[in-house]
């Protein structure tokens, strides 16, 4: 049986759209986990439609999802750990469907009367048994009895443990309560309001499932339409790049969070995904970064980084071999063989003249770095030399084996001061003080010093 407390927050609708939360450093977690009443979007006519199930009874889910697939409505589903152990079957039904999974806590307790440690034991636990089942909440959760949703204490401790999304509700139809029809659909007439989330319950006792048909029926006749719940957190030109990606079914998936600032610089905003995250700044636009790539991005800093914000979505390179993503500051190129890389500067600038990855050098495997006069970066057909003074040149090959067995960069040649060219009978790169030939004929290599 649910609660006196529970019954009593059910008494009005709440009309609070979300309580966004910045994060503490430029793209860093947020400190807390935004509250979402209702969709970002409360303009637009939509709603979600959400169910919670605690772990007294299975409920009826093969006639909620046969209702959904009928009315081409995905749903959320806020489910207790509990809940997963005693009915296996049942979960795998509704979450093999492509519904949402909410963390609904273990066993349903009030939040406000936990410490920290018993709140991350429920999420831990509950999550745990997602997982042993194949699902994930991906760092969503919905307080049991509505309890402490707007505690900023809860919202704190729930974005410590990975939980930056608090998706609450804007009415409950209280067919949990054994409700009639005419009480359910007068609910949904006087509290849906455009970016609605809705909350219904699964089990045995509730008149939710028997009345979900017409309250569908009842809401398209109001002129609503129905949120994907994966959508529902994604407004703006993120919201409209993750759509047009694909949304969930893209390489992004799930998002982790609500839209946050990037940056203090500017007018920016970034949004975590399960598999990347998205970058908006007012005079760039917004473009995705994900995989191996945006592991590399954010190791350097992201934003903050001399890379800057992404200039294009990855995509993939003209050889048909591997990916990149360009930057305000340069690039980053992956392949299977080379892994991910950064290449910027004059040396991407030479290694664009070069033909890209299509070149006789191919992808990079090292990221620049410093050397004894300059900077560097290495390739899979051999390495970009830069300094000021030198400018940037490749050297590859035989005498680039030569060049390094010398010392490189710190030998008494120096720098390279040119790309290899041919010469009568081999091949020859000059450098600040010297030269290296290559004998075609022997594969003799000759070295020439000031």
């Amino acid at each position: 049986m649910k609660t006196v407390s529970r019954i009593a927050a059910l008494a009005t609708a709440v009309v609070l759209a979300f309580v966004p939360y910045t994060a503490s450093a430029a793209d860093a977690p947020p400190s807390a986990a935004t509250v979402f009443t209702r969709a970002y979007d409360t303009t637009t006519k939509n709603v979600t439609l959400t169910f919670d199930a605690d772990w007294w009874s299975p409920g009826n889910p093969e006639e909620v999802l046969r209702i959904l697939r009928d009315n081409a409505v995905t749903a959320a589903f806020s489910l207790t750990g509990r809940y997963v152990e005693k009915y296996p079957d049942q979960t795998r039904t509704l979450l093999s469907a492509g519904h949402k999974l909410i963390n609904h806590s273990y066993d349903h307790p009030y939040f406000t009367q936990l410490s920290r440690a018993d709140r991350w034991a429920e999420l831990d636990r509950a999550e745990a048994a997602f997982n042993r089942l194949g699902y994930t909440s991906a760092g969503w959760f919905r307080a049991p009895y509505r309890d402490g949703y707007l505690d900023a204490g809860v919202n704190a401790d729930l974005a410590a443990r990975g939980y930056y999304l608090n998706y609450d509700w804007t009415f409950d139809t209280t067919g949990y309560e054994g409700a009639s029809l005419d009480t359910i659909l007068s609910r949904v007439r006087q509290y849906t309001v455009p970016g609605a989330t809705i909350v219904m319950h699964l089990s045995n006792d509730s008149t939710d499932t028997a009345a979900l048909p017409s309250i569908i029926s009842t809401l398209r006749g109001m002129g609503y339409g129905f949120n994907d719940p994966y959508r529902s957190v994604t407004k703006g030109l993120i919201g409209a790049k993750y759509a047009a990606l694909g949304a969930q079914s893209c390489a992004l998936g799930v998002p982790r969070s609500g839209e946050m600032v990037a940056t203090t610089a500017g007018t920016s905003a970034v949004q975590w995904f399960d598999g990347g995250r998205v970058y908006w700044r007012n005079d760039i636009g917004a473009f995705e970064v994900h995989g191996a790539i945006a592991g590399t991005y954010i190791g350097l800093g992201s934003v903050t980084s001399f890379l800057g914000y992404p200039r294009t979505d990855e995509t993939g390179t003209p050889d048909g071999i591997g990916r990149y993503n360009h930057f305000q500051g340069g690039s980053i190129y992956w392949s299977p063989a080379s892994g991910s890389h950064t290449v910027y500067g004059a040396i991407r600038d030479r290694w664009s003249t070069l033909g890209w990855e299509r070149g006789f050098l191919g992808y990079p495997v090292s990221d620049e770095v410093g050397v004894t006069g300059g900077r560097a970066s290495q390739f899979q057909g051999g390495n970009i030399y830069w300094s000021a003074a030198t400018a940037a040149h490749e050297v590859h090959g035989a005498i680039l084996g030569r060049y390094l067995q010398l010392g490189g960069t710190g030998s008494t040649l120096g720098l390279p001061t040119g790309d290899e060219y041919s010469v009568d009978g081999g091949r020859r790169s000059d450098f600040a003080h010297g030269a290296i030939l290559w004998n075609a004929s022997t594969g003799a290599l000759t070295v020439l010093s000031d």
